[in-house]
This record gives C-alpha cells, structure tokens and sequence, in this order.
C-alpha cells in the first residue's frame, strides 16, 4: 500500500483519540499475546514512521506537550495481533520532558483502529 493512502486514515485517527484520550501516560497495556515479534527491518520505513508519528502525536497532545515532535525511530518490534499489529518502537523526540521514549501502539493498516497504549520515557 502506498505511504500516502496510509497518511489520511492515520491522521484522523489521531485526533479522534486524541479527542478521546485524557492522559497517554495512564494506559495500561493489554498483556500480549503468546505469538512472536519480529524486530523491525527498516525504522526508516513509511509505515514504522506514521506509527511513531502517531503515537507521538497522541501523546503530546494528550499531555499538552504540544512542541513535542518525533526525531526518529531507534528501532523497534511488530506482533500480529487482534487483526492488526502490536508495534513496540523507541522513539526520539523533541520538545518534550524527556528525549526517549518506549511507545507501545496497536492499529489496523489502512483503518482508523489505532490505540495508543502506552508511552513511556527511557532511563
């Protein structure tokens, strides 16, 4: 699927959550399923940065960090899961009260199922 079919779904997906989600930081992760993640080919990959964008968005703006802004992706995992994909990514941002962050999103390619689970700084 092309990059820019993705954008319009994952955008308005962020700001329904967003519209709905009182404090990113208060999200309790489900506990994942028994199946395998498989660690991230390429951080660099469209796909991998609109999830990061996402859950960067969501977050910042739950929290009122509004100039936070996604650096990058340091690496990360996917998992099938629930018919979409768990994405487990470190994530370097700007703007915020910490630099690194562990973001833990699960969504459906191509839909606006998407939840921000949990998005924690790294020590």
């Amino acid at each position: 699927m092309r990059p820019s079919l993705l954008l319009a779904p994952l955008l308005l997906a962020t700001f329904l959550l967003a519209t709905t989600t009182a404090d990113a930081q208060n999200y309790t992760a489900p506990p994942p399923p028994a199946s395998n993640w498989t660690p991230v080919a390429d951080v660099n990959d469209p796909t991998i940065q609109q999830v990061a964008q996402f859950a960067v968005r969501i977050y910042a703006l739950s929290t009122k960090q509004l100039r936070m802004q996604l650096l990058g992706v340091v690496s990360g995992e996917t998992q099938p899961y629930d018919g979409g994909y768990n994405y487990r990514l470190v994530v370097r941002v700007s703007g915020g009260k910490n630099t690194q962050y562990d973001a833990f999103v699960w969504g459906i390619l191509g839909t606006m199922s998407w939840k921000l689970w949990s998005f924690t700084p790294t020590y």
